[in-house]
């Protein structure tokens, strides 16, 4: 059996015997034949944080979406995310530059797919933005961004745009998906485009593009990113309610230059400018906090005691700490442990609904932010779902309907009391670049729905 199938069956039958949490305060919930306890009785302590910065890009850290927008949380606040990108010579591309004198060029167009699993708040309100060309030679293609810094553009926008995005699927006529050849006549299926932003760049820029590429005869991109910058576009007159995100991995998403030769019918054609790994691109976020986010973050544990937030892009975290956890060293084996907290309801959960997937981290001497191995292992293994941290209801002993999250941290349990890591952890949410939810929590003392961890240890005495 291969080493991650046999981390996958531990870690089955690690979850396997999870069990509901109980009331933090209650006694050791027992002892059976084998020294096995089930305790519940750690003392717990949270706070509300927000981390410095966030990477956004680097030459070895990259992301598949960006966040772009100016979003008006009625909870959280204010936080404005402005996107940047270069673009890229596509040597590959079919068909070819033209470099025919017979070729007219029509129009330059920024093709930029939603993904529609990033967009949140109200997605059907109006957006304005404003598009920037990033000033030549501006960008360090080998440097790390983090998540407040800005490229230098002209000081005047290409263009302004004001939306409602449209997230309908559309036909392709030009690719056919499927023929049934069973019914007469055949019945012809046509490949769907994905929802999209279209926006038509000025004739001016267009053509200054196609001198670029005529003047480096060998289409390099060097010569290209030497001349132009790429774009930078910038939400304006907001905030509104709703932040749209776009795929840049998606095949379309690019810059697409629209070119015919001559009168000849049939004649038009596409050459693209890529978004390729290559390419530095980033979103820079802003974040204007509401005063109660503030609050809780200068409290600290004091604060944290009946609430804590989570957000994603440059929004805060929650610290779970466990003071006293080292004195379960050399006592004990972790079987399993749950650690488990409840989302406070907060207004407008439709269209702000809580985050969908947290992640834990724990903090290194360095100040650098590492990914437990419990979450690591289900991830690329058996699957996230066994490690927990996605909502889910439940009914309270009140009889209220509520959502908590649950997480399996029993590996790192045991290097917390070990020694090995520090007595803190934190709850983040997963792709924090890349999403804009959030969710409010009840802290570690709230007196109906505390946050809890549930062990069962095999004692070694």
């Amino acid at each position: 059996m291969k080493i991650a199938g046999i981390y996958a069956v531990i870690l089955l039958l690690m979850f396997a015997g999870c069990t509901e949490s109980t009331t933090v305060g209650g006694e050791i919930l027992g002892q059976d034949q084998a020294g096995l306890l089930t305790v519940d009785t750690f003392t717990i302590r949270t706070a509300t944080v927000t981390e410095d910065e966030l990477i956004v890009h680097s030459p070895t850290v990259q992301f598949n979406t960006y966040l772009c927008g100016h979003l008006d949380d009625p909870v959280f606040g204010n936080v404005k995310a402005d996107f940047y990108s270069q673009f890229r010579v596509n040597t590959n591309a079919l068909p070819a530059y033209p470099e025919t004198d017979s070729t007219e060029f029509d129009s330059l167009v920024l093709i930029l797919e939603y993904n529609l699993d990033g967009i949140y708040g109200d997605s059907l309100a109006e957006q304005e933005f404003e598009v920037y060309e990033i000033t030549p030679l501006s960008v360090d293609e080998d440097s790390a961004y983090v998540s407040g810094n800005e490229l230098p553009t002209d000081p005047m926008p290409l263009m302004n745009i004001r939306f409602v995005p449209d997230y309908e699927e559309k036909i392709d006529p030009s690719i056919i998906a499927s023929i049934n050849t069973s019914v007469t006549p055949p019945d012809t299926t046509y490949a769907t485009i994905n929802p999209f932003l279209s926006i038509r760049l000025p004739d001016d820029l267009m053509n200054r593009l196609v001198q670029i590429n005529r003047d480096g005869n060998d289409q390099s991109n060097e010569t290209f990113v030497e001349n132009f910058g790429g774009l930078a576009i910038r939400p304006v007159s907001g905030p509104i309610g709703s932040m749209l995100s776009f795929n840049l991995d998606a095949a379309r998403t690019g810059l697409q230059l629209h070119y015919h030769s001559g009168d000849e019918p049939g004649s038009d054609r596409i050459y693209e400018y890529n978004i390729t790994s290559a390419s530095v691109r980033f979103s820079s976020f802003d974040n204007d906090q509401n005063t109660d986010i503030v609050a809780a973050e200068a409290d600290g544990f004091e604060g944290g005691k009946t609430t804590t937030y989570i957000q994603g892009m440059t929004g805060p975290s929650t610290v779970v700490q466990l003071p006293y956890i080292t004195d379960f060293k050399d006592e004990v084996i972790v079987n399993n442990a749950e650690l488990t907290v409840t989302i406070q309801p907060t207004p407008d959960e439709d269209l702000y609904p809580p985050v969908t997937q947290i992640i834990v981290l724990y903090k290194t001497e360095e100040g650098n932010f590492v990914t437990i191995e419990d979450f690591l292992f289900t991830f690329n293994g058996v699957g996230v779902d066994a490690f927990g941290g996605q909502p889910e209801t439940f009914m309270s002993p009140t009889g209220e309907t509520l959502n908590r999250y649950r997480m399996n941290i029993g590996g790192h349990l045991q290097k917390m009391i070990n020694e090995e890591l520090p007595n803190e952890i934190y709850l983040r949410v997963f792709q924090k670049n890349e999403r804009a939810n959030r969710v409010v929590l009840y802290g570690s003392e709230h007196p109906q729905y505390p946050v809890t961890l549930v062990a069962k240890f095999t004692n070694l005495n």
